[in-house]
């Protein structure tokens, strides 16, 4: 029998009510397509159209207005942000680009942005589309002047223009944007674009963000952070007042990755033309089970690229039991993320089998707080004094202030980091170090320290190699804290005096001692 895919996604927000020509407006964006464009939607596509352009009732404009009578009567989107997320190949692409029309030339919006992982994938989509209506005749009379010079490009219609824009802090800056348009969300590895982009759609009345996907992994914060709230959303049947609808079709977890309902579930365009069943055989047969799922299925994995330590070697770390044996001192590191956004402060221990206990005490946003949240332990556990690393981290800017509060900053820099990484690397793989696991009351979700651990990368450090925060996945931070915290318990005590300090190191006081007359040079090992 023949694998057909499912024209409603396995996950969305459902409508407030029934959904009409009057209650949204993917029904215009249908007619667009089939009667302006001569590109009619797909089933899966005009089901899409239709849910994700819902409009609000009258009475719940009124409550979000109150004080603004002339929108009563106006026609307003529900959602603030659209979230679509399907497998490869599906033609999502081919839907985005049918939106943008309608948007520039059918509903006349003044202002459409787009943006992707780089503003040069956000230029091929934006060349794909200006070369369309260039040639589509009924679209080419409603075009005014393209601009083509690069970083001003712009396309035209008589009422309204849709540019592009790049990822950084910068982006969008001052622009007032009716509709944004983000495609490959998942590699939004920081808040930083997003924050800047989905902020220029917050002013006009008519101002949405569309974003489309296909599945992500640990890096992918910001489509996993929305991803999460609106299925928490959907998951207590409390989405009534939800700004952003989450329309997702993926393969069902908990099926295997050959069974065809799932392949069916995340590649609605199955069997209905372009792809067959042995198009998802020839990409089954052709990927790692991790591509294949996110590519293929939209289901998430925690890692595409996969960190210097095996998963499956800090799960066999785990001991939900593991505490310091009574006495043993407690070891300190603290480590601070990118742009100090946040701090986490991690102890080492030895525990009564003579293995290291692992623990993440305290994580926070910023930084600031560090000083004050280990003076206040001082009496306690806490020694008085904090290994970081100064040079060249993010921690630069908390070493002043640990000293300002009196406590003592052990500074984890050149030999004592490449020697310390290698060795606490070295004791991983000998499973000498153990952490606490998962939290009994969420075991699916992983702890920070364990997606830390999980997603480090290292990279070469002259002869060796040190961790590498900006190559890793997601935040390295808590797992970069808790080697400090190791190599704290493992530093040689710095009131050790070498001989060779003393300034006569090489002066030997006279002896009447005869064995000395027998010492021979040639028994010394010079190393």
């Amino acid at each position: 029998m023949a694998v057909v895919g499912a024209t409603a996604p396995r996950l969305y927000t459902p409508p407030l009510r029934e959904l009409t020509e009057e209650t949204s407006w993917g029904f215009d964006v249908i007619w667009f397509a089939r009667n302006v464009l001569n590109e009619p939607l797909t089933e899966w596509q005009e089901w899409l159209s239709i849910h994700a352009l819902e409009l609000l009732p009258p009475e719940r404009i009124r409550d979000q207005y109150p004080d603004q009578p002339e929108l009563w009567g106006e026609e307003l989107l529900r959602f603030k942000t659209i979230l679509v997320l399907v497998a490869r190949q599906n033609g999502k692409t081919h839907w985005a680009k049918v939106l943008l029309k309608w948007a520039l030339f059918r509903k006349r919006l003044p202002y459409i942005l787009g943006a992707a992982q780089t503003k040069n994938d956000a230029f091929e989509l934006w060349e794909e589309v200006r070369d369309e209506c260039e040639a589509h005749p009924k679209l080419r009379k409603r075009m005014k002047r393209t601009s083509n010079a690069h970083g001003f490009e712009a396309l035209r219609s008589r009422t309204g223009v849709y540019r592009i824009a790049g990822l950084d802090r910068n982006a969008g800056r001052g622009k007032t944007v009716n509709m944004l348009y983000l495609d490959e969300l998942r590699e939004h590895k920081t808040w930083t674009g997003w924050t800047a982009l989905s902020s220029t759609t917050m002013s006009p009345v008519i101002g949405f963000n569309v974003a489309t996907s296909n599945a992500g992994d640990a890096r992918s914060v910001v489509l996993k952070s929305l991803r999460t709230r609106s299925i928490n959303a959907i998951n207590s049947g409390d989405t009534d007042d939800v700004t952003v609808g989450i329309f997702e079709w993926s393969a069902h977890p908990d099926l295997s990755i050959d069974d065809r309902t799932g392949w069916a579930q995340a590649n609605p365009d199955l069997g209905h033309g372009r792809m067959t069943e042995r198009d998802v055989s020839a990409e089954r047969e052709g990927k790692e089970d991790d591509e294949f799922k996110t590519e293929n299925l939209c289901q998430w994995v925690e890692s595409l690229d996969p960190g210097k330590i095996p998963p499956e070697l800090w799960d066999a770390l785990a001991d939900p039991g593991s505490r310091p044996a009574d006495g043993a001192p407690i070891y300190c590191g603290v480590d601070v993320a990118t742009e100090g956004t946040h701090a986490h402060i991690v102890i080492a221990a030895q525990r009564p089998d003579g293995q290291w206990h692992i623990e993440v005490v305290a994580s926070r946003a910023g930084y600031r707080w560090v000083p004050a949240w280990l003076k206040a332990r001082e009496s306690t556990w806490f020694s008085g004094t904090v290994g970081i690393q100064v040079k060249g981290s993010p921690s630069n800017a908390l070493a002043p202030l640990l000293r300002e509060e009196g406590i003592e900053v052990a500074e984890w820099q050149g030999t004592d980091m490449t020697s310390s990484v290698l060795g606490y690397f070295t004791a991983i793989q000998e499973r000498s170090v153990r952490w606490l696991g998962r939290d009994p009351a969420a075991p699916t979700t992983p702890t920070l320290l364990e997606a830390a651990a999980n997603g480090v990368k290292d990279r070469k450090s002259g002869d060796t190699f040190i961790w590498d925060r900006d190559k890793s996945t997601g935040d390295a931070t808590p797992f970069v804290a808790s080697n400090i915290a190791w190599w704290m318990g493992h530093r040689k005590d710095d009131s050790f005096r070498s001989a060779y300090a003393d300034d006569d190191w090489d002066e030997v006081e006279d002896s009447d001692d005869e064995s000395l007359d027998d010492f021979d040079d040639d028994d010394l090992l010079i190393v």
